[in-house]
């Protein structure tokens, strides 16, 4: 069996920098993982922006191919699987095309179903953890928890570990309190072994000149001691977070949202509502849309969609927070109350991607994450008066019908905090909205320092109270 310290030494060789004392601290507790954890172990790997968690697990990603053992990189959404794929230098994708297939029920419609993991020997390694949910109750019989899920997936091959990362300071899935894949009760709970973990916390010396990191740092520690009674950011006009002077606010968003720069921007907002009245001023005002709906408009799928057949080696279904862009749209058509749009779009990432989709476009400016199916149980008797389909084959034909497959948009300018999470922007402008000292919470301190560590290079605050903020002298 490897000493400790031969693999400390191996991992740290291939790492850039020197490590520093709670990154071969992580080590150990990796080694303990790897060498002593039962057949059933998992490992948490925790830590704050900028801790150097990513580059301490892109050097153990390096070794485990050095020493010939086979890993799998895995996140939660397509943007942070690339977003793991371009730390770290190998392959990513998301835990749904991993772990599930696609197929069709005796009713007709398609679903989820697990498959076998047929992988040997191999490491699981899966980051943005912190997303990784429980079964949602609205799904009724057919919720899923893709927490309980993975564990199945990955331990039902022979001698197969999984590693988790993230950070427990971002927002939680939707609807909880808490990160369950970042909890060791939790995942005690549904492996009955070991859970092994550990937690970086030191700011790595080349992060320490960022102004964002400095403030989400100090968020950070204020989440950790519970301490909600006092906020107070650092922003300069010379630094990476500065302030947007609302008389300035439509040119800068002229500047950020216009031509190529809009690829690398967004917009995060507190509430839907807040988002989809950005959304409507940057199409009307900036790209002189007349249209709720015209070719280059970039959408992010807000519901999980397993209808359509998509290109290439992608996932086999349309993921919640995959982003779109409109290429062509055919047709507008409307039955009842619900609008569609028949469309050529392709995924954001890759032009070559283009396919056709049907898109309700009731969704754009719905003010919750979603419209729920109980709603969409609706278009059945307008399909059926407009003579889509036969009255007498109503309930068959409706769950086959491409409209009731429709896949739910939002456009993108701008999002909610929770749908940018796993995601990277070179600008990140945060709109504070509606706000009263009473809001200054959990919750709140989490989705600002959720949408702090968004920005990979600049973040600009929207409509901050000036108590808030302190602007440090150039």
């Amino acid at each position: 069996m490897k000493q400790e310290s031969a693999f400390i030494e191996e991992v740290s060789e291939l790492i850039d920098v020197p490590l520093k004392e709670d990154q071969v601290s992580a080590l150990k507790s990796v080694y303990e993982f790897l060498f002593y954890g039962g057949p059933q172990s998992a490992f948490i790997l925790r830590g704050y922006a900028g801790t150097g968690k990513t580059t301490l697990m892109g050097g153990l990603i390096r070794w485990f191919h050095q020493v010939n053992r086979k890993t799998v990189l895995m996140a939660p959404t397509g943007r942070s699987a690339k977003v793991l794929s371009s730390h770290s230098g190998y392959p990513a994708s998301t835990i749904h095309r991993r772990i599930y297939s696609v197929k069709e029920n005796e009713n007709g419609r398609m679903q989820m179903q697990l498959m076998q993991n047929k992988s040997e020997k191999t490491i699981f390694i899966v980051d943005e953890a912190s997303m990784i949910g429980e079964a949602n109750p609205e799904d009724g019989l057919s919720a899923r928890s893709l927490l309980e899920d993975l564990f199945s997936y990955v331990y039902s091959g022979e001698r197969c570990r999984l590693i988790l990362i993230g950070d427990d300071a971002q927002l939680p899935p939707v609807g909880m309190d808490l990160s369950p894949a970042l909890d060791k009760k939790r995942l005690a709970s549904i492996t009955h072994s070991s859970v092994f973990g550990c937690v970086l916390t030191e700011v790595v010396r080349q992060q320490l000149e960022s102004l964002i990191l400095k403030n989400a740092t100090e968020i950070r520690s204020q989440i950790s001691a519970g301490d909600f009674e006092k906020l107070q950011l650092k922003e300069s006009a010379h630094e990476d977070i500065s302030s947007i002077d609302p008389y300035d606010l439509e040119d800068r968003l002229s500047q950020f949202f216009y031509g190529e720069a809009a690829h690398e921007s967004v917009i995060i907002c507190r509430s839907n509502k807040d988002a989809n009245q950005f959304n409507q001023q940057i199409r009307a005002r900036i790209l002189m849309r007349e249209s709720e709906l015209e070719a280059g408009d970039r959408l992010m799928i807000v519901k999980n969609n397993y209808h359509w057949k998509l290109p290439g080696k992608r996932q086999n279904f349309l993921a919640n927070g995959d982003m779109v862009t409109v290429e062509r749209v055919h047709t507008i058509r409307q039955f009842g109350e619900f609008r569609f749009a028949e469309a050529q779009v392709y995924f954001s990432d890759d032009p070559e991607s283009s396919f056709d989709l049907i898109l309700m476009l009731n969704a754009l400016d719905f003010e919750g994450p979603s419209i729920p199916g109980k709603e969409i149980l609706k278009l059945r008797n307008d399909l059926i008066e407009s003579g889509e389909i036969d009255e007498s084959e109503a309930y068959e034909k409706f769950f086959q019908n491409p409209y009731f497959h429709a896949a739910q948009v939002k456009h993108a300018y701008a999002i909610t905090c929770h749908k940018s999470q796993g995601g990277q922007w070179k600008n990140v402008l945060i709109f504070q909205g509606y706000f009263t000292e009473e809001m200054l919470d959990r919750s709140y301190f989490r989705w600002l320092y959720t949408a702090l560590t968004r920005a990979s290079s600049h973040v600009y605050l929207i409509n901050f109270h000036q108590e808030l903020v302190t602007t440090l002298p150039t």
